[in-house]
């Protein structure tokens, strides 16, 4: 099972779009939704629809508590 180079989710190998660069580095991509926002040069920390791993979830619920 290949992993997104965006979003880093596990996909079926039949489902995404695997792009082959000229200096023949391959990426991966679940969606077209990871392909575009890669195109326009987003970085996926700071996307809000990616799931974060739950130790940085963690780490943000603790900084908004202490906030309020």
């Amino acid at each position: 099972m290949p992993k997104c180079s965006f979003c880093h989710k596990d996909y079926d190998l039949h489902k995404g779009l695997t792009l082959i660069l000229n200096d023949g580095k391959i990426l991966h991509f679940c969606s077209s939704k990871c392909r575009k926002n890669s195109e326009l040069g987003r970085q996926p920390k700071r996307v809000k629809w990616i799931k974060k791993p739950k130790k940085q979830q963690k780490k943000e619920m603790g900084k908004t508590k202490e906030r309020g």
